[in-house]
């Protein structure tokens, strides 16, 4: 028997049903991960007839989308009016830099990040490593020595670490005018694209991030780049090739892509994996030259990558301290949470087991938000990593329950609407949305890794501003609206959302811009715990897609795939 379906609705209903039904158990899952067992028994019954009427409203809600999109996709996109690119470009820039100028002022030289004290250590005491991505730690270490170059200036510390950030900031800025002028060349209202640039430039999220030093603020805008060009290549007239031009942008992108993020290979691979037979289609086959020169820049790409990896590594002598133990956060919670909740059953194999992974005195500590005290202890050895192995598929026949519960909790912030917990329960010395601040216990290393840091306090009540956005205040989650767009977990239901529309109006090419997010999505799943700045590239891909995708695409592409 066909299933009833109303060509206005995308899917059929019992499809509709699932995807709400599944909607809404997840946002109930979360609330009862976050209070405690008794709490959930005493008000099941209000937690199943909320559940319930919650499914309704995601149906109507599912609906309503699903209707919309369907009435979109039935139009061709509206002709751009002609207008001055450049011009364009030049502008958002100057406005982004004067949006930043403002936490760059109040922050000045630049906001620690707790990530940038290894870092110091790398430069100025024990050497470098690959642990932080050796190109940005690079960076820093040049910007560390123009600020003692400079004749004038009478802090050399200060002055590298503002050089790092203003470089940092102009990067940063050039991205965002540039997707700015990409989104108005394919159909986005000049309007919609100058409240992006108004909102990059003035929104604290993007100014605070812009003026951190983390790897990850240029890592989010490269993604965010990369995801421009996989639209780019898509909707692309087949027949109208890619420039000389954009081909080396376009190379110039994979290499840094892959180089500011030890992990971003994995998401590449796949996305290579995926798009490739889709490319390979579009430009005619495999034997068509612009499918050809597609195929010689991932090929060009991968090879200096690895090129430019050693290279950089080989000349400032950076030791390679990559440890296995980065890549069991979900094993290692999963064993610390089982421990933890049935530490009195555990036999004397397993006793003997954990005490040879973690040492005689101590087990596997867990906190459920993060898997860093848990794994911490793990050395790097193949004789322990085969052992917690065993233990591991041991305690996992006997406690399955647990071991998906401490995963589901570990990435509770990517699925639930109302977390809170990454705002809280991360790291005691960092709290809030963006953790502004690094350790105060660590306040001797900076005074010897960086003597002349310090962060004036000259504008205190713009720092309180910020602090009451950013830190552990966080006033925003009392505005049910603004906590929503804050919300990580919100962005990976919008690209959730994205990938099944376009399942659903049998786009198939159209998913491929959306690939390297959904694959890095994937990795962080697996990461140790959920933070926004790991989550920000993840946050500028999908906005940047569902405004091109509200704004259609050229009408040929609309045809079943």
């Amino acid at each position: 028997m066909k299933s009833k379906r109303d060509g206005n609705l995308l899917f059929p209903i019992w499809v509709r049903g699932f995807l709400a039904l599944f909607f809404a158990g997840t946002q109930i899952l979360g609330l009862c991960c976050s209070i405690s067992d008794e709490a959930v028994r005493t008000y099941l019954p209000f937690l199943v007839s909320g559940g319930l009427c919650l499914t309704i409203l995601v149906y109507l809600g599912q609906n309503f989308l699903f209707a919309k999109v369907a009435q979109c996709a039935g139009r061709p996109r509206a002709s751009v009016p002609a207008f001055s690119s450049s011009r364009c470009f030049f502008a958002a820039y100057a406005v982004i830099l004067a949006g930043f100028a403002i936490p760059f002022a109040t922050y000045y030289p630049a906001v620690m990040a707790y990530d940038v004290i290894p870092q110091l250590d790398q430069i100025r005491s024990s050497g470098y490593t690959t642990h932080h991505p050796l190109i940005h730690t690079l960076m820093l270490a040049m910007s560390l020595k123009i600020g003692e170059l400079l004749p004038w200036v009478s802090n050399a510390d200060r002055a590298g670490l503002a050089c790092y950030t203003i470089l940092q900031m102009l990067v940063v800025a050039g991205a965002f005018a540039y997707v700015s002028v990409f989104l108005r060349r394919h159909g986005v209202h000049r309007y919609i694209c100058r409240l992006f640039v108004l909102c990059v430039a003035f929104y604290p999220t993007h100014g605070l991030l812009a003026v951190s030093i983390t790897k990850d603020t240029i890592y989010g805008v490269l993604v965010m780049l990369f995801t421009v060009c996989g639209w780019e290549l898509i909707t692309r007239d087949a027949e109208q090739p890619m420039s000389g031009r954009w081909m080396a942008g376009y190379l110039i992108l994979n290499v840094l892509l892959l180089l500011f993020r030890n992990n971003s290979i994995y998401a590449w691979i796949v996305w290579l994996i995926i798009a490739t037979p889709v490319l390979c289609r579009k430009y005619g086959g495999r034997k068509t030259k612009a499918f050809h020169r597609i195929c010689v820049v991932h090929a060009a790409a991968a090879v200096l990558y690895l090129l430019l990896g050693a290279g950089m590594a080989a000349a400032v002598h950076a030791g390679n301290t990559t440890y296995a133990r980065e890549a069991l956060s979900v094993p290692a919670q999963q064993i610390a949470r089982a421990v933890a909740y049935h530490g009195g059953e555990l036999t004397a194999e397993d006793t003997e087991r954990l005490s040879a992974v973690w040492g005689t005195a101590q087990l596997p500590e867990y906190v459920p938000a993060i898997a860093d005290r848990s794994k911490k202890d793990i050395p790097n050895d193949v004789e322990v990593l085969k052992t917690l192995a065993r233990e591991w598929f041991s305690l996992g026949l006997r406690y399955p329950d647990e071991y998906v519960k401490a995963f589901l909790i570990k990435n509770k912030g990517m699925w639930y609407l109302g977390d809170t917990s990454y705002l809280y329960d991360i790291y005691s010395y960092a709290k809030g949305y963006l953790q502004l601040t690094y350790p105060s216990d660590q306040q001797e290393y900076m005074d010897v890794l960086a003597p002349g840091y310090e962060r004036h306090q000259k504008l205190q009540l713009l720092q309180a501003v910020y602090r009451y956005f950013a830190a552990s205040p966080a006033v925003w989650k009392y505005f049910p609206p603004l906590a929503l767009v804050m919300q990580p977990a919100f962005y990976c239901w919008l690209l959730f959302y994205y990938c099944v529309c376009c399942i659903g109006l049998r786009r198939m090419r159209m998913l491929i811009p959306a690939v390297y997010a959904a694959a890095l999505t994937g990795t962080l799943l697996l990461g140790p715990c959920v933070l926004v700045r790991y989550l920000y590239p993840v946050m500028l891909s999908v906005t940047v897609l569902v405004l091109l995708a509200a704004a259609g695409i050229p009408y040929k592409l609309y045809r079943r795939q």
